[in-house]
């Protein structure tokens, strides 16, 4: 067995003893990105189809070996003639002077039975061998089918669970944003009551608010999609409640103490595996068929027991009179219509097609390597200039609303502040939500799990 084969057996295995109990039966509470991807191992829709397909696989395996192994079986018969037939002599048949009409006789007894043991062996079948390796090859193409959902779940539980966070931290940063507005508001409302203010301030900061409200609407709205999802993502009920004890400065920190090197290896990739497989098993589909032309040999044993009775007693005794042969069979194939020509050049053409395939795969692997490689570069420097970003959008927010509450500034220099500070907010969320998903993409690309 390849080690791959090892691998995707032990998949449930593995993460059933690795994951803490806790994790296995757990339904609503809090979890981590590690642990949101540990329990979609177990639960995710398509990893438990994934292990279903690689059990068929093990037992579709396991039907074609039987082929191969000899077959007995038992057998018993019973007979009763209503009425015996009836068989002609011609006259004369035994002799002159025997008689000028013909003699009609019954041969037989009233109750015939039988009991038989039957055995057959395949003793040479070049189809059979050649089909059993590729039997064996299907096996193993379930297997790496186990691994590469295996990936593809981790990646997609991965962008779910940052989608989620992100439209969490919006809702913060919104409700952040509306307290300080709304405190800003009422001290502006105090002043313009006192005449320190015109009204159009205490209108603009009022504008302001109401526009934040339908930003958290929003917000919450799209955490709760957000949150569905990455629940279905696991496996878990919709209706479940859970907590994400992951939060973005936590992941993005851990990103950045772990760039990603520039170890890129093909024949370890899953998908170039899968088509390296894909390939073995076409060649081995085409000797099946080509195998089909030579000869087949067979073996059978038989032996029974006969009993022979005008009145039913069997089981009173009497004789029984046994048979038994053993012989060989062999067919040879000397034409079939030019079908199975037409089937060994079907076999060659798809052969063909899997080899194509497989140099498509090695080459749209390694662009997908290198393009995931660039977008992670890329979404690392506009993180970094987001950031910076951000951290001055502050500071002037800050200090336009010290200079309006002072009243040197206006209200639509302090709405511009407010609106040049959100928009900082935003695009530092969905940097930071970018670069987790190109981290994501990026460790697809290499394989990681």
């Amino acid at each position: 067995m390849s080690l791959l084969n090892r691998f995707a057996v032990v998949i449930v295995w593995a993460t059933s003893c690795l994951i803490p109990n806790h994790i296995l039966s757990q339904t609503t509470g809090a979890y981590t990105l590690k642990q949101a991807q540990d329990y979609a191992l177990i639960n995710n829709y398509r990893i438990k189809s994934a292990i279903l397909e690689k059990e068929i696989a093990h037992h579709t395996v396991k039907v074609f070996k039987s082929i191969g192994f000899p077959f007995v079986a038992t057998n018993g018969n019973f007979q009763s003639f209503i009425d015996r037939p009836t068989s002609i002599i011609p006259p004369g048949a035994f002799g002159p002077g025997t008689g000028d009409e013909p003699l009609e006789v019954q041969f037989g007894t009233n109750y015939n039975s039988s009991i038989g043991l039957t055995a057959n062996q395949l003793i040479f079948d070049a189809s059979y061998f050649v089909g059993l390796k590729a039997a064996k090859a299907f096996s193993t193409v379930s297997a790496q089918a186990l691994v590469k959902t295996t990936i593809e779940i981790q990646t997609t539980v991965a962008q779910s669970y940052y989608a989620a966070l992100a439209a969490h931290e919006n809702i913060l940063i919104f409700e952040s944003n509306k307290q300080n507005l709304v405190k800003t508001l009422r001290e502006t409302q105090a002043r313009f009551q006192a005449g320190f203010m015109e009204e159009m301030d205490v209108e603009q900061l009022e504008l302001l608010v109401s526009n934040i409200d339908n930003l958290l609407n929003s917000a919450h709205s799209q955490a709760e999609i957000s949150l569905k999802l990455l629940k279905f993502q696991m496996g878990l009920d919709v209706k479940q409640s859970i907590e994400l004890t992951d939060n973005l400065d936590i992941l993005v920190a851990s990103l950045e103490s772990n760039i990603p090197g520039t170890e890129f290896s093909l024949e370890s990739h899953i998908d170039y595996q899968l088509a390296t497989t894909r390939v073995t098993l076409m060649n081995l589909n085409k000797k099946v068929e080509q195998s089909k032309f030579y000869p087949k040999l067979t073996g059978f044993f038989n032996y029974s027991q006969n009993a022979f009775r005008n009145e039913f007693n069997f089981f009173e005794g009497g004789k029984w009179y046994p048979t038994t042969l053993w012989g060989l069979n062999l067919s040879f194939p000397i034409f079939s219509g030019l079908g199975q020509h037409s089937v060994v050049k079907k076999a060659k053409l798809e052969l063909e097609k899997a080899e194509i395939q497989k140099i498509q795969v090695s080459q749209a692997l390694s662009l997908q390597e290198q393009t995931a490689r660039v977008e992670y570069n890329t979404a690392l420097e506009s993180y970094q200039i987001r950031k910076k970003s951000l951290a001055l959008a502050k500071t002037i927010q800050k200090k336009t609303t010290t200079k309006f509450t002072e009243g040197v500034a206006s209200s639509m220099e302090l709405t511009q502040a407010e609106n040049q500070f959100f928009s900082a907010q935003g695009k530092y969320i969905q940097s930071i939500f970018k670069l987790l998903n190109t981290k994501a993409t990026l460790d697809k690309a290499l394989n990681k799990t």
